[in-house]
């Protein structure tokens, strides 16, 4: 069967896993197999990386937005920088922003603050948010149900998440995201979570250079493996890949108002 090009909602060509020349790679893949790909900037530091892939290849577009990761000795002007980015026609969504209690060392209540202030510019500036939350359900729940996100839109990256709080959040409006965990063998909850949310709510992601599907573990992921996390769907849903890719790929056009 014909693989149709698939969308990849949130990569990081930025990451030094690609040694800091991953353009060679990147045509290869817009050329054989991936549609685009949202590229996604994390810090005041990898954002204007982001900006540049999105301004040097068709289909390609930026988010922009502090990981909860890089919230600590941010500068008082960095909501500021984050508007002058955004004024870039290229930049489509917020992101990503969020929450993260996994390591040790972080600072709850700056967490909180940041995540709120950018869901804030959101707002202010019509865009979507691409949401990160791990360990953190509670409070990032608390804040989403502080503000009316379905009106701009927002998805939640790599959704970790059980199925009650997936059903939340489909009530909420927000859309879920999948990558390669759900191929992994023990991803029983990422399948259990699959078969609850609406295909019309689901987006393709990779995550890379993280998150690697099955069967290529331990190699370095790429947009082009987005499409075995959407065959790992079609098998769970009981529809044909080229089914689930072809949705969710007019899910990622609606979402952040692009084409490709």
């Amino acid at each position: 069967m014909h693989k149709i090009k698939v969308f990849d909602t949130h990569a990081h060509y930025d990451d030094r896993a690609y040694g800091g020349e991953p353009r060679e790679l990147i045509k290869r893949i817009l050329n054989e197999s991936v549609a685009g790909f949202m590229a996604v900037g994390c810090c005041l530091k990898s954002i204007p990386q982001s900006l540049k892939f999105a301004e040097e290849f068709e289909n390609v577009y930026a988010a922009i937005g502090i990981q909860p990761h890089n919230v600590n000795d941010l500068p008082g002007d960095y909501l500021l920088r984050l508007r002058q980015w955004a004024d870039n026609p290229k930049v489509k969504a917020i992101g990503e922003i969020g929450l993260d209690y996994h390591y040790d060392g972080y600072v709850r209540e700056k967490q909180i603050e940041t995540f709120r202030e950018q869901l804030g510019l959101a707002d202010e500036l019509g865009l979507p948010v691409i949401i990160h939350s791990r360990d953190a359900a509670h409070d990032t729940m608390d804040v989403l149900r502080d503000f009316k996100v379905a009106k701009t839109g927002a998805v939640m990256h790599c959704y970790s998440g059980s199925v009650e709080t997936a059903r939340e959040l489909i009530k909420l409006g927000i859309f879920i995201s999948f990558t390669g965990v759900i191929t992994f063998k023990n991803a029983r909850k990422s399948a259990e979570v699959c078969r609850e949310v609406p295909l019309e709510m689901i987006m393709l992601e990779t995550d890379c250079p993280y998150m690697t599907p099955e069967p290529f573990r331990g190699k370095l992921c790429d947009s082009s493996m987005a499409w075995h996390t959407a065959a790992k769907i079609a098998e769970i849903k009981g529809i044909s890949v080229n089914e689930v890719v072809e949705i969710c790929n007019n899910n990622a056009k609606k979402f952040f108002k692009i084409d490709f």
